[in-house]
């Protein structure tokens, strides 16, 4: 058996040969059926751009309209656009209304969630008794606390008395 090829808009399998995936293309089922699949992602304004001035299908209208999506008559009725329209014009009524952020407005923004993300000094830094500082690079999560001794060594909040008498005789 040769190599088959399968259309995913028409759903049918044929003879991979190009002159009939060709054929195939070109017919105006499979050229209908792509055009109804790729409709469902437009946006109102481009609807509305492609079917304001189209005039009404009357044969769609009696349910009798075999072309769908690639007809030259528009399948939407006279409310339908007018209620795009008004989405249209709600959706720019709205753009207008809110200005975009100004550059200063953005930074502000930026620094605000930078500090409210910085962790706390009571999980990454450390005093000594001599009142050297330690700043440890990672967070400690303080929900750990809660679970005392039972937690694996890995887990467990450090403390300067853990690095007393520590030796490390081979580094890597």
């Amino acid at each position: 058996m040769g190599k088959r090829y399968h259309c995913e808009y028409c759903n049918k399998t044929m003879v991979a040969a190009p002159a009939i995936v060709k054929t195939h293309n070109k017919g105006v089922v499979h050229q209908k059926l792509v055009q109804e699949h790729y409709q469902q992602f437009k946006d109102p304004e481009t609807i509305l751009a492609e079917e304001a001035y189209k005039k009404p299908c009357n044969r769609f209208a009696s349910g009798q309209c075999q072309f769908g999506g690639i007809c030259r008559y528009s399948h939407y009725t006279r409310q339908e656009i007018d209620t795009l329209r008004e989405y249209v014009a709600s959706k720019k009524n709205l753009n207008k209304i809110q200005p975009p952020p100004s550059f200063h407005d953005l930074y502000q923004k930026l620094q605000d969630e930078k500090a409210k993300n910085e962790p706390d000094n009571d999980t990454t830094v450390l005093y000594d008794s001599n009142g050297v500082t330690h700043v440890l690079p990672w967070t400690y999560n303080s929900l750990f606390d809660s679970y005392d001794e039972s937690l694996p060594p890995s887990i467990k909040r450090m403390k300067l008395d853990d690095f007393k008498g520590a030796e490390f005789t081979e580094w890597g």
